[in-house]
């Protein structure tokens, strides 16, 4: 195949384009994609806004961004094995850093997919999984991944910080994995309201009562040293909002676990003596390394037995991305927007 298309960069600080390029070609072990749908994520709008992926050191080459997604293969490069052109796949960006610093972006019509193997970059979707559904996977892989590594049980009470695309997806995947005590904390209530949809016991507006009264309300309270504690098992910050997250650490309790899901742009001060007297267990979440995860997503949406309507909020083409972005941007109206490429060729 032969060619160009536009292709999603990002220049600098609050500059990105639609750069016209050449229709990439698969090499050895590689796949070309059609894309069917790519999902804006609150990363693609935090490189757009820093002007890379760190914001510290300028870009020394356009940083293409796109990394939620799924389509048809279209082309297949040598030494590939069990793909065929034709077949409808979602992918797991983890490998070549898709959108995140590695050479390709998702927000194109076609891309190219290194290291090409079924279960690890590319899961084979059923014909009645669209691709809007599909892209889906990462999201809620994501949030999947946070809860594995906090071990999360059917028991476990949990609260989620945040109820943006990730937290709306950690909803989803708790409900999946059993756990009927979710509670999820905003200040944007239609948010809320997509938590309350996909399943969350609690969702509490932050500007009404405070998340602490709220937890020790349902989840009960107790206190360890003189302070009191929420009985809460399984802290997820999806909110990346330090007050939030110093609240949770300052109210958890005896072996609480808390999940660090969110992007921080500076420094966040913590209180080790209460992490080290109630042995509280923190960890980051970036979710690489976790087919497994993107697998299970993905059968999940497959089976259907979840309704995942109120995580997708908007549809653009692709000819409207600019649009797009602005409508990804704002929080009080959008959940996950999904740009689309019906009308797009190479």
């Amino acid at each position: 195949m032969n060619g160009t298309m536009r292709l999603a960069r990002v220049h600098g600080p609050g500059d990105v384009r639609l750069d016209e390029v050449d229709l990439p070609r698969p090499g050895p072990g590689e796949v070309l994609v059609r894309v069917g749908a790519c999902g804006i994520c609150g990363s693609d709008l935090s490189y757009i806004r820093q002007g890379g992926l760190g914001g510290i050191e300028p870009l020394k080459a356009p940083l293409p961004i796109g990394h939620e997604f799924a389509g048809t293969v279209a082309a297949i490069g040598t030494d590939v094995e069990g793909i065929s052109t034709g077949m409808r796949v979602a992918v797991n960006p983890d490998h070549g850093y898709i959108g995140g610093g590695g050479p390709d972006g998702a927000m194109a019509p076609f891309i190219r997919v290194s290291g090409a193997r079924i279960g690890e970059t590319l899961f084979p979707l059923p014909d009645h999984v669209g691709f809007d559904r599909a892209a889906l996977a990462e999201p809620l892989s994501v949030g999947l991944h946070a809860l594995k590594l906090m071990q999360v049980q059917p028991q476990d009470r949990v609260a989620i910080l945040g109820a943006g695309p990730i937290g709306l997806c950690a909803v989803a995947m708790l409900r999946h994995l059993g756990v009927r005590d979710v509670a999820i904390f905003d200040r944007v209530e239609s948010r809320l309201e997509r938590a309350r949809a996909l399943g969350a016991t609690l969702a509490c507006n932050v500007t009404h009562e405070s998340m602490t009264d709220a937890l020790s309300r349902n989840h009960g309270h107790g206190e360890r040293f003189g302070s009191p504690t929420v009985g809460t098992d399984v802290f997820i910050d999806a909110a990346g909002a330090p007050a939030a997250l110093t609240e949770a650490f300052g109210v958890a309790k005896y072996r609480a676990r808390i999940a660090i899901v969110a992007l921080y742009k500076k420094p966040c001060p913590i209180d080790l003596w209460r992490m080290m007297a109630n042995e509280i267990h923190m960890c980051g979440s970036i979710a690489v390394d976790r087919a497994a995860e993107f697998g299970e997503a993905l059968e999940m949406i497959a089976g259907g037995r979840q309704d995942l309507t109120p995580l997708i909020s908007h549809h653009f083409d692709f000819g409207d991305f600019h649009e797009a972005l602005s409508v990804a941007a704002d929080a009080a109206h959008s959940a996950k927007v999904m740009l689309t490429f019906e009308r797009q060729t190479a």
